[in-house]
């Protein structure tokens, strides 16, 4: 039996916890899907992974200014660090039907990963090094411009 799709909050602004449809099988193995239409406010222009991160690296340390991404962990486990700019969360992915989506203006961090991590990344728009903000000060700044 395949398990519905679960959507939740947290407490970085717009970012959700998904729990993707998912069948447990002890005999053949799991499956996890997305059906993207379903799971996803955006078709995916691009996709990425990353693997044998060494050590204690830390990947992203990063805002778009207008793509959103998708991430889940493929294989193994790592953390994610997320901030708003007002709220920030670190959540586990350690498990491949589990999902965060990120949007736009949320600083985001990829951390503590297991030596066989592999995560792997959806994203809204095709690589824009005009859409990266890699300072976290002119993150922040960004932010409070935008304030009413």
């Amino acid at each position: 039996m395949i398990e519905p799709l679960t959507i939740r909050d947290t407490a970085v602004g717009g970012v959700k916890l998904l729990r993707l449809r998912h069948a447990h099988d002890a005999v053949r193995g799991d499956l996890a899907v997305i059906e993207f239409a379903e799971a996803l406010p955006f078709t995916p222009q691009r996709c990425f992974w990353t693997y044998m991160i060494p050590g204690r690296q830390v990947r992203g340390e990063h805002a778009h200014r207008l793509c959103s991404q998708f991430l889940v962990s493929a294989h193994g486990a790592c953390r994610l660090r997320l901030d708003d700019g007002q709220s920030r969360a670190e959540i586990a992915l350690d498990r491949p039907e589990i999902g965060v989506l990120v949007p736009p203006m949320v600083w985001a961090e990829a951390c503590d990963h297991s030596s066989d991590s592999v995560l792997l990344v959806l994203a809204s728009h095709a690589y824009d090094p005009d859409d990266y903000i890699r300072d976290y000060s002119e993150f922040l700044d960004l932010l409070k411009h935008k304030q009413p």
